[in-house]
């Protein structure tokens, strides 16, 4: 009974340290709609196995008095060492992995998790935006000079960083906002086929008085889900539609 009493304790203290990272995870690493589209539900669900069941279950595992003081604070303090380790591992991973921009390119939007950006130079409008904690609205713009395109193309090749990954690149969205609005999805032949979206879609509509053709749709993709973003005409984002995984 010792044991398990231990092993509970370890538990409760467990989740206590659990929450606080669901809490970092879901208002503020992985705004919505990213916490399901980007991994960040993915990534508690390590997380959990290392907090909630690796420490409790090794803790009812060593535990006994019979031990002694001076031993059993040993084995405890490794476990919380070995915990705290495999626990810093996974937040580490999740916050890598949040997304920190929304990049345009070619026909839609990207999510760019943090860790694409490692080692390149923020543009400063994103690090001033990023303030609040929610990912950056990007336009890639093309090269227009040979020595542009060549710098894009040597930085897909040689180091396998994708356009929508290369830094350089970003610009503010809003300025291009009128370029991209050809570039819409069919929001009309989506919703028609799908009528949880289009269920989505009405309550949006309805909620800001507002007919389908006022705004501007732009599917953005993710590591997980992808989503339909709706604009206002001049580049406010309004709200967004979860499109359906393949399971549901």
């Amino acid at each position: 009974m010792v044991r398990v009493k231990a092993a509970s304790t370890h538990f409760i203290l467990s989740v206590v340290i659990f929450v606080a990272v669901i809490v970092l995870s879901r208002y503020f690493w992985y705004p919505p709609p990213h916490f399901s589209a980007s991994g960040g539900w993915q990534g508690l669900k390590i997380v959990a196995s290392v907090d909630l069941v690796l420490g409790p279950l090794l803790t009812l595992i060593v535990f006994d008095l019979s031990k002694g003081i001076k031993k059993l604070l040993f084995d405890l303090t490794l476990i919380a060492m070995i915990q705290f380790s495999a626990l810093a591992w996974g937040v580490t991973t999740i916050f890598q992995q949040r997304p920190v921009a929304l990049v345009f390119w070619e026909e839609g939007f990207y999510a760019v998790p943090a860790i694409a950006l490692k080692g390149q130079q923020i543009p400063s409008f994103m690090q001033t935006q990023q303030v609040t904690d929610k990912p950056v609205f990007v336009y890639v713009e093309k090269p227009h000079t040979v020595e542009g395109l060549k710098q894009l193309i040597e930085s897909l090749s040689q180091q396998a960083l994708a356009p929508h990954h290369q830094a350089a690149l970003y610009r503010p969205l809003q300025p291009f906002f009128d370029d991209i609005k050809s570039m819409q999805v069919n929001i009309d032949e989506i919703v028609a086929t799908n009528s949880k979206m289009k269920k989505a879609l009405d309550t949006i509509l309805h909620n800001n008085n507002k007919k389908i053709s006022d705004y501007c749709y732009f599917s953005l993709k993710s590591k997980y889900r992808n989503i339909i973003l709706v604009f206002s005409p001049i580049g406010e984002l309004i709200d967004y539609i979860e499109v359906p995984s393949r399971s549901n």
